[in-house]
């Protein structure tokens, strides 16, 4: 039974969240922590996990100090739906997956949280003439996530046949559907060039924005990126992706957009969103 790989298994466990690119790449991301040496670190097959090794994995997450609870949920969460899927999927093979013995200490690292910061127009500017100048290809990513205020994920998933220059418009794959993102004329001439050299690239990914390894970017490469920027021009503002959309909603509120219009602006389908969390 041992003949197939875990990589193997670990594939066919993420084929079935092929159909949400963010799904699959966090799933993929939050299994690392047990398999990767520099995490848990396990490195049997996965036929072979004992209750001790779940025990010992659970406990490994428990005592992490540089992730909040939640997090830790999320990654037990999905490594619980991983050992439930080899066992239904593959025969003749039984994990016990503890129950009392898995209780999460009562003081972790609290969740971080930004939901009230915004940036004004002098920090955003002060941002992405930063990239401008350093980093061609994360100003025009930072630069689309502010004009159109997409999610980051939404973004990072667009392929090449996603943007269309000459109507000034992107078309995102997001939690509630297909959604359609404007953004202006300036912004179109240098998406344009860049397009033209994109397409021109040889790798088999179909992402719009490729990072150094020709491959689609990684979330938390974004983040990182994003973070030391606020770092090196002393910004004191915990400023995260989802803060340019945040801050996108507010000016436009300023402005005086009425509050229906910006729902539809940031392709928000339900009428009862938190909306209290975008100004």
């Amino acid at each position: 039974m041992t003949e197939i790989t875990n990589q193997q298994i670990i594939d066919r466990y993420l084929k079935r969240f092929s159909h949400s690119k963010s799904s699959h790449s966090m799933r993929r991301y939050c299994l690392q922590y047990f398999f990767r040496s520099d995490y848990f670190g396990y490195n049997g097959h996965v036929f072979n996990i004992t209750k001790r090794d779940v025990i010992d994995y659970f406990d490994y997450l428990n005592h992490l100090d540089d992730i909040s609870l939640q997090t830790k949920k999320n990654k037990w969460m999905i490594f619980r739906s991983f050992l439930q899927f080899i066992m239904e999927y593959y025969d003749d093979v039984l994990i016990v997956i503890p129950r009392y013995s898995t209780q999460w200490k009562p003081i972790h690292k609290k969740a971080d949280s930004n939901k009230d910061v915004i940036m004004n127009k002098e920090e955003l500017k002060k941002i992405l003439d930063y990239m401008y100048n350093r980093n061609y290809n994360y100003y025009l990513l930072f630069r689309l996530l502010t004009e159109t205020g997409m999610r980051i994920g939404e973004l990072l998933n667009l392929d090449c046949k996603d943007l269309n220059v000459k109507k000034r418009f992107v078309e995102a794959e997001g939690k509630t559907g297909r959604k359609v993102y404007y953004f202006s004329e300036s912004l179109a001439r240098h998406l344009e060039i860049y397009l033209k050299e994109r397409v021109s690239k040889e790798t088999d990914s179909n992402a719009l924005f490729l990072s150094i390894q020709k491959k689609r970017y990684a979330l938390r490469t974004i983040n990182h990126y994003i973070k030391n920027c606020v770092i090196r021009l002393d910004i004191e503002k915990r400023i995260s992706c989802h803060t340019f959309r945040r801050t996108l909603n507010t000016l436009r509120k300023r402005m005086g957009c009425p509050k229906e219009d910006r729902k539809i602006l940031l392709c928000h389908k339900v009428s009862d969103v938190n909306f209290s969390c975008y100004v």
